[in-house]
């Protein structure tokens, strides 16, 4: 993924309620949500180049994602084929011991990834990790409320895109509408192809030949409550599909 939205406890009867899209070159092959693990039950894509994923999403509700990581101007570098796969990040997470998930993220690096983000959601914890050459790992507590995770820091407003990006969560928010409501609203901002900058990568949707927005999801959970929606292609004009929440 490279732009999360999420909902944090916004919502009484669902503590997560997430919208992304999913940013890669695309001729990258990917397979849609499915089965990663029987046991524990684990969901989402997957990537055929390197077998992980960007969004794992176990029958429990946790939730585990990841996006690149470029808090420079610089563009960004070529990433160090020597180095684990960033994918495999969210299925080795949720898969494993959960009983201290922040010194398992701050054990991410540095130097073990090409740089990168991951997200982590439980039913009592949102956590950050911000993963990079520059020093140990940053693990970052959530508070409830709006949250934007692109390429850079997480909520970094400081950036056109995740400014734009905020200033779109709190405008759907504000409304105090249900979870449909909300969904719908951040689906649309998946759609915008409004970029904050001069850049086109800096608008949620992106159109390139290259590069570009190649899908996206949708997860809203809570007590009892599960709902795991796909658009296989860009949210722009691909309708969201159910993702089937059994092995």
């Amino acid at each position: 993924m490279c732009t999360i939205l999420l909902a944090w406890r916004c919502h009484h009867d669902a503590r997560v309620v997430l919208a992304a899209n999913r940013d890669e070159l695309i001729a990258r092959p990917s397979a849609p949500p499915g089965v990663l693990s029987p046991s524990p039950l684990i969901l989402g894509g997957r990537d055929l180049v390197a077998g992980g994923t960007w969004l794992a999403v176990a029958a429990d509700g946790t939730i585990c994602a990841v996006t690149n990581r470029n808090p420079g101007v610089e563009p960004p570098a070529a990433p160090d084929p020597t180095r684990r796969s960033r994918g495999a990040i969210p299925l080795a997470l949720l898969a494993g011991d959960r009983a201290d998930i922040p010194s398992r993220l701050r054990a991410l690096g540095p130097g073990r990834y090409n740089p990168v983000n991951v997200l982590w959601l439980d039913h009592d914890r949102a956590l950050v990790a911000h993963v990079d050459d520059s020093g140990p790992v940053r693990v970052i507590e959530l508070a409830p409320g709006r949250h934007v995770l692109t390429t850079r820091d997480v909520d970094d407003a400081n950036n056109p895109k995740v400014a734009m990006l905020l200033a779109g969560m709190d405008r759907v928010l504000e409304t105090d509408g249900d979870i449909d409501t909300t969904i719908a609203g951040l689906r649309a901002m998946l759609a915008n192809h409004t970029s904050a900058s001069d850049s086109p990568v800096d608008a949620a949707c992106i159109h390139g030949d290259v590069y570009g927005t190649v899908s996206a999801s949708t997860v809203i959970a809570g007590e009892g409550l599960l709902v795991y929606e796909h658009a296989p292609g860009r949210p722009c004009v691909t309708p969201f599909e159910p993702v089937p929440i059994a092995s």
